[in-house]
C-alpha cells in the first residue's frame, strides 16, 4: 500500500489528509516538531522531527526517514524550497515528491521581491503594488516618506516570510483616543516600527509597500491533464469565506499558472485596492485553507494532485453555481450557493 509522508505542516494538514483519504486507500505518516499537532489524529504513523537543524542536515534526515519508513510519496512544507532543489535525491530512492520540479523558480517564489520581478517580466506589472526594498533603518524611514500619502497607509514584512508572521501595518491612530476601540492586531505606530527596526540587522531585507485595504483573495490552483483548476476564495470575514468564480481573477491566475508550468497545487494570493487586484504572493504548495475551496467547489485538489503524481489523471468539473459561502470553522460546512 502507498505510504504518504507529511512532514512539519500547518494544523490544517488534518483536513488535507482526510481529503486524500476520501479518494483512495493510503497509509499516512506524519511528523512534526510538536507532538500535539492536530493532524497526528489522522495519521497511521507518527514521529517527532528534530527542532534545531540546518537545511543540509534536514535533507539528509528526510532521505533517511524515507528509507527507514518505506515512504512512497513525500508531501513537504518545512524546508520546501531546499527539498525541491534536492528532488533528484528522493527520486533516486523511489520517492515521489509533491513539489515544483523547477528549483530555480521555487527559489524565486520564496522571495517576495523576486516574485514581483518575475510577475512583471511575464507581462503582469499592473498587479504589482508600489514597493521599496530596504536594508537599513535609514532606508526604511526614506521608503516610508516616499510611499506614504494622505490616501494610504504603509505596511512592511521581510522579503522571506510565511504566514505573514513579520507583516505589520503602520497606523499612528493607535496613539489617539480612537485607539481604545482600534484592535491592534498586526498594527504598529511609525515610532514603534522605527524602534523595533533600529535593533534589526536587515540580514533579510525588508519589503515596504502601500497597505492594500481591500478584500483578500486566496486562489487555490492545480494544473491537470483536463485543464487548470482555479478556485478563487474570498476571505469575507472571520465567520466564512466565499468561493467566487470571478473572470478577472481567474484570467490573471491562468496566466500565472501557464508560466509557472507546475503540476502541483499552487496558491496565489491577491488583495483588492481601489477596485483593482494586486498580488501578495505565490505559494507552490497546498494552502492552509484549501479544504474550504474543495468543499465549496466540490473539487478535491489534494486527491487529484496525489493521483496525478502516481500517473492517474482523474476527471473533474466546476460546480454549476457561480459562488458559494463556506464557514470558517474547524469542520467547514457549506452555507449557501448562488447560481
Amino acid at each position: 500500500m502507498t505510504k504518504i509522508w507529511f512532514n512539519h505542516w500547518f494544523s490544517t494538514a488534518y483536513h488535507l489528509i482526510n481529503l486524500i483519504k476520501d479518494g483512495g486507500n493510503f497509509i499516512f505518516v506524519g511528523t512534526n516538531k510538536n507532538d500535539y499537532a492536530i493532524y497526528k489524529q489522522v495519521c497511521d504513523e507518527w514521529h517527532i522531527e528534530p527542532t534545531e537543524i540546518d537545511e543540509e542536515n534536514y535533507i539528509s534526515y528526510c532521505l533517511d526517514f524515507c528509507r527507514q519508513h518505506e515512504i512512497n510519496i513525500f508531501v513537504p512544507r518545512r524546508n520546501l524550497t531546499a527539498i525541491a532543489a534536492n528532488i533528484s535525491k528522493f527520486e533516486n530512492i523511489g520517492v515521489k515528491v509533491l513539489t515544483g520540479q523547477n528549483s530555480n523558480l521555487m527559489k524565486i517564489l520564496d522571495d517576495k521581491v523576486q516574485t514581483y520581478e518575475y510577475i512583471s517580466k511575464i507581462g503582469l506589472r499592473e498587479i504589482v503594488p508600489n514597493f521599496e526594498i530596504v536594508n537599513s533603518i535609514e532606508e526604511f524611514e526614506r521608503a516610508y516618506k516616499n510611499l506614504k500619502t494622505a490616501d494610504n497607509r504603509i505596511c512592511y514584512k521581510l522579503v522571506k516570510d510565511e504566514g505573514a508572521v513579520t507583516f505589520r501595518v503602520i497606523d499612528d491612530s493607535l496613539e489617539n483616543a480612537s485607539g481604545l476601540y482600534n484592535t491592534p492586531n498586526a498594527k504598529v505606530t511609525f515610532n514603534t516600527a522605527k524602534k523595533i527596526l533600529s535593533q534589526y540587522s536587515f540580514k533579510i531585507p525588508l519589503l515596504v509597500m502601500i497597505y492594500l485595504n481591500g478584500q483578500e483573495i486566496s486562489v487555490d490552483c492545480l494544473s491537470t491533464a483536463h485543464g487548470n483548476i482555479i478556485i478563487p476564495r474570498y476571505k469575507t470575514n472571520h465567520r466564512y469565506s466565499e468561493i467566487r468564480f470571478d473572470s478577472e481573477i481567474m484570467a490573471i491566475s491562468e496566466k500565472i499558472l501557464s508560466n509557472l508550468n507546475f503540476s502541483v497545487p499552487v496558491n496565489i494570493q491577491f488583495k483588492m485596492h481601489g477596485g483593482k487586484p494586486y498580488l501578495l504572493e505565490i505559494n507552490p504548495r497546498m494552502s492552509g485553507g484549501l479544504q474550504l475551496s474543495c468543499l465549496g467547489s466540490k473539487i478535491n485538489i489534494p486527491d487529484l494532485a496525489i493521483n496525478q503524481l502516481l500517473g492517474i489523471n482523474k476527471s473533474w468539473i466546476y460546480p454549476p453555481y457561480n459562488s458559494c459561502k463556506v464557514a470558517n470553522i474547524e469542520t467547514p460546512i457549506c452555507l449557501e450557493v448562488s447560481e
